[in-house]
């Protein structure tokens, strides 16, 4: 890669700004050039999404100007799709074609037509325009049913929603996005146009559309949808052909209702929790016996209205860190006995932090394990502003607030209580966690992280992801951290800014490392993007497929591997 025509603007010399430019779309899908061998076994094809574009020129305000995004997580959906193909005669070196698409244009055009008020919920911009009596009014869902496009859903993406659902039509599996939002977005598969916006609360509705009663009006009326909350995890769990998510609803007594859907979209419901406080939470845990949800500290004031009042999560979060109040652990047994008696949930306690993503979760005898990526406070949230990030406007690097590995003990679970079985909350009868393991914040931090799959719900060796030494103003390395010894091998190129690694298994390998890591980098010297294919022992270049045109590939959140 080449390291000429350095800026001097930017932050510590290491130029990332593109990647938080307005991108082009790239909707002919376009073959990448490839330095390497990409190997045998790598048949996939590789989904991302995230946002690519931060502006909205206002064509019709007086005057004109544009809208602005401020923060990393409120920009426009963009989503991407790799076709990996292994060498073959044709192409001995294999070959990568790549595409993408803008989705949220129905939104910009209504920013557009309100000059500039979006109107819809977002993770940090608050619109000053906008008296108290006209926030009350709004819906809180404001995309149109009619206009997927109108709708900003670009956190995550599963090729295979949910687990193994085919499409009527087909018999393809579909493509959905999803964010922190009761919002779920299908694309697809091929163009990534989005095709329709549903929620978790309406497809429950339609799985219970046929009634027993004869008086339909009557049963319509009795119907009580438990999955009516506002808010659930941009990180689905899997596993046993079935996808695990929650809702959380607002109120005097919050609520998280923990529910699975399978191919069928039959639905089954564990358990509805009641909660101290509601936070923010991105993720959760899901073991082989139980699905355990972290209410660490990132809490909604006044019961979480406060985020219906602000239709935004950053103004809606207590910006203060109390150091006394304790993460709650809520586990749930996966076998549906919680339904019926709250006293099968048991809830533990430990010392305060912060998380976007969980990695794993195991069992041992009565005990459970759980692997996280943890901060210490949540000031990692408000670093995240686009100003505090981007190169040519940062003035400081966020290592000293970035997560570390953390791997956490809930002991004795069997032997631990929480609720009663009239559902009261019982915190003499809550047991502690304990702090297992974690890595040197320095030496080992890591978002975004990720492992092999075939390791989950096992005690995992290696956790692969990216970091940063506080060489730039944001990540700057992909690392593998041996979680036994916690130390960490890295791999990074000044001025070359990775994304979330994916992890794909080599079919004959024997050991947990044999297989390679995908992520797409940006070259800021030359302004263009690479789908980098790393050896997942040593992290060493194995292949580069690089974006022609010197296109860069905006930073987004996460992505999906479909293997072929």
């Amino acid at each position: 890669m080449d390291q000429t025509a350095q800026q001097p603007e930017d932050f510590l010399g290491w130029p990332n700004a593109q990647g938080f430019a307005d991108q082009e779309e790239t909707t002919v899908p376009t073959p990448l050039e490839i330095h390497g061998r990409i190997p045998s076994y790598v048949n996939c094809a590789l989904y991302r999404t995230g946002p690519g574009s931060y502006t909205v020129p206002l064509t019709k305000k007086p005057g004109g100007g544009e809208f602005k995004i401020y923060h990393w997580f409120d920009g426009f959906a963009q989503h991407h799709k790799f076709d990996i193909t292994a060498p073959s005669a044709d192409f001995p070196d294999g070959k990568v074609v790549y595409r993408s698409k803008h989705a949220a244009t129905g939104l910009k055009k209504r920013i557009d037509d309100l000059n500039g008020s979006p109107n819809n919920p977002s993770f940090g911009y608050r619109d000053p325009c906008k008296n108290k009596f006209q926030k009350f009014f709004t819906k809180f869902e404001r995309s149109s049913p009619d206009d997927p496009s109108t709708a900003n859903v670009s956190v995550t993406v599963n090729p295979n929603f949910p687990s193994s659902l085919m499409s009527g039509d087909s018999g393809e599996l579909l493509l959905y996005a999803k964010t922190d939002a009761n919002v779920l977005m299908q694309l697809n598969k091929e163009t990534l146009e989005p095709e329709q916006v549903s929620t978790w609360t309406k497809l429950y509705a339609e799985s219970h559309e046929h009634h027993d009663s004869k008086d339909e009006e009557a049963a319509k009326f009795a119907f009580q949808n438990p999955l009516d909350g506002p808010l659930s995890a941009s990180h689905s769990c899997f596993d046993a052909g079935k996808e695990f998510n929650f809702t959380m609803k607002f109120g005097r007594q919050p609520t998280v209702t923990l529910f699975s859907i399978d191919s069928t979209r039959t639905f089954e419901i564990y358990a509805t929790v009641p909660i101290e406080r509601p936070a923010y939470l991105h993720s959760f845990f899901l073991s082989k016996s139980y699905i355990v949800l972290c209410l660490w500290q990132a809490d909604f004031t006044f019961g979480g209205l406060s985020f219906l009042w602000n239709r935004n999560t950053l103004d809606s979060i207590n910006k203060t860190w109390n150091p006394a109040r304790k993460t709650l652990w809520y586990v749930v047994p996966r076998d549906g006995s919680a339904r019926s008696d709250p006293s099968k949930i048991k809830v533990f306690e430990s010392d305060p932090f912060f998380a976007f993503h969980t990695i794993n979760t195991y069992e041992q005898d009565d005990d459970i394990y759980l692997s996280i990526a943890q901060c210490d406070t949540h000031s990692f949230l408000y670093g995240l502003a686009l100003d505090s990030i981007k190169s040519d406007t940062a003035t400081s690097s966020f290592l000293p607030d970035a997560p570390y590995y953390a791997r956490w003990k809930l002991p004795s679970v069997s032997k631990t209580g929480g609720f009663t079985s009239t559902g009261k909350s019982d915190p003499a009868a809550r047991g502690t966690a304990i702090l297992d393991a974690r890595s040197d914040k320095r030496e080992a931090n890591i978002e975004l992280p990720t492992l092999n799959p075939a390791v989950a719900f096992k005690r995992e060796h290696f956790v692969y992801g990216i970091g940063t030494d506080g060489v730039s103003s944001f990540f700057d390395r992909v690392l593998k951290i041996n979680t036994q010894t916690m130390q960490a091998i890295y791999w990074t190129q000044h001025g070359c800014t990775p994304s979330e690694p994916l992890f794909f298994a080599d079919p004959q390998g024997e050991k947990e490392d044999d297989g390679v890591l995908l992520t797409v980098v940006l070259d800021g010297f030359k302004k263009q993007s690479e789908l980098v294919i790393l050896d997942a022992r040593d992290l060493s270049v194995v292949c580069r497929a690089v974006v022609p045109g010197n296109k860069a590939v905006g930073f987004g959140f996460h992505g999906a591997i479909s293997p072929r």
